[in-house]
């Protein structure tokens, strides 16, 4: 049996099927080709917003409570979620309803009513005050490292939106987004589970067939990445701890050097023997926890280090977490390391297969994202890995050139003096 299937229809909705027969649910998902980096400075947190109107009933169901009734009549939740480049609907839903399930998705989607959008307003804004603190300062980690990432691009901006902005969303402005970006050509329907292919094409077909094509809208490219030395940023917050994120930047996922910043990454922040974990937490009771991420998109990303600490901790946590990277730079992971890392990735991919959800991101998003993957290709690619390509590949993206920190918090002048000392100081 094959991994995944993909139809095209003729309007250019894309279909993937993902046969797991052994389930008794099915996993629905529609990727749209839109998110934040798509909106201008005027627009900001638009497509996050459109995501919610959705859900404010369609032709078919006028309110959103008979749209979420509908859902659950047939074994579903229905929810979304936007990130900088994909918009993504999802319900699980029963194998015998499959096909009202395709069909509720193309009511939200082809026939949204944008019904109370005041309302809708009032539980967004609501959402986005939890970025502030009581001095209307940003202080959301991620908001303020994509700022610095991506000065005065949408790349920069926060999905939900700021508070101005989404006060400054109307009606007009949400029917215009809407008719740019909801169209055959950016959707992506992905089913996994118990789904008979044919079946599923048909009824996308008689659901989306007749939707019609209009032309794209270029998606503005990331900027140039300038790299001056480490660059911090520094929010005074009334917390009782400090809450850090340091960030490399990364090129695109269509780099062939993905796998191995992933992997690196599992290096730095994956279980209790992790480099970051063992060091931070184990040893020096330095945090509760550590994490490592990877935000990669079409052309540009960034890896970030997140932890909590206490204020008197926050320069030898700083000065510890860049011992740890230095070492990752200069000393070659062994192989007995590599070979732990590389079996615990491998174990992620053999469970995955159980997890509709996981496949849906992996063969829907990824079919709309362009990184379509089988599992073959992660294998092939993760045993051909070696402890001196970890090392070169950790040596050109985590150096001091680059480096962002963003310090939110009861700082000092003092703390911030000395850390910005330890920047200066590293050798890397």
């Amino acid at each position: 049996m094959s991994e995944y299937g993909v139809d095209i229809l003729t309007n250019g909705v894309r279909v993937v099927t993902v046969p797991m027969p052994h389930l008794h649910s099915v996993e629905l998902v529609c990727y749209l080709a839109v998110g934040g980096r798509c909106e201008t400075a005027e627009q900001s947190g638009l497509s996050h917003f459109l995501e919610h109107m959705v859900f404010r009933g369609t032709a078919e169901y006028p309110t959103s409570t008979e749209l979420e009734r509908a859902f659950e009549a047939i074994g579903g939740s229905v929810n979304a979620s936007t990130d900088a480049e994909t918009t993504c609907f999802h319900s699980r839903v029963h194998p015998q309803h499959v096909r009202e399930g395709v069909a509720l998705f193309a009511s939200m989607l082809r026939r949204p009513c944008f019904n109370e959008l005041e309302t809708e307003r009032r539980i967004i804004l609501e959402e986005a005050r939890e970025d502030y603190n009581e001095n209307g300062d940003q202080i959301n980690l991620d908001n303020l490292m994509v700022e610095m990432l991506w000065p005065g691009h949408p790349l920069g901006g926060s999905l939900v939106g700021s508070l101005e902005s989404l006060h400054n969303i109307d009606q007009s402005m949400l029917e215009a987004y809407y008719h740019r970006w909801y169209h055959p050509d950016n959707l992506v329907v992905c089913a996994c589970g118990p789904v008979d292919r044919d079946a599923l094409v048909e009824v996308v077909k008689r659901e989306y067939g007749d939707w019609s094509r209009v032309p794209k809208t270029p998606v503005p490219a990331a900027p140039e990445q300038h790299l001056p030395g480490p660059v911090p940023r520094w929010v005074n917050d009334s917390d009782s701890q400090m809450s850090l994120q340091l960030a490399f930047p990364l090129p695109g996922r269509h780099s062939r050097h993905t796998l191995a910043v992933r992997l690196l990454r599992r290096v730095l922040s994956w279980g209790g023997g992790a480099r970051l974990s063992l060091r931070l937490r184990e040893e020096l009771g330095l945090t509760y926890a550590v994490e490592a991420n990877c935000s990669m998109m079409e052309d540009t990303g960034y890896l970030a280090i997140d932890l909590s600490v206490a204020p008197e901790n926050l320069v030898h946590s700083i000065s510890e977490l860049l011992g740890v990277l230095r070492d990752i730079r200069e000393k070659e992971i062994t192989a007995d390391e590599l070979a732990m890392v590389v079996k615990g990735y491998l174990f992620d991919l053999e469970f995955s297969r159980d997890q509709p959800e996981a496949l849906a991101v992996r063969y829907g998003w990824g079919l709309q994202a362009g990184y379509l993957r089988t599992f073959e290709q992660d294998i092939r690619e993760l045993k051909e890995l070696t402890p001196e390509y970890l090392q070169r590949v950790a040596r050109e993206f985590i150096r001091l050139q680059g480096l962002k920190l963003v310090v939110v918090g009861p700082w000092t002048k003092d703390q911030r003096r000395a850390v910005e000392g330890v920047l200066k100081a590293t050798p890397f």
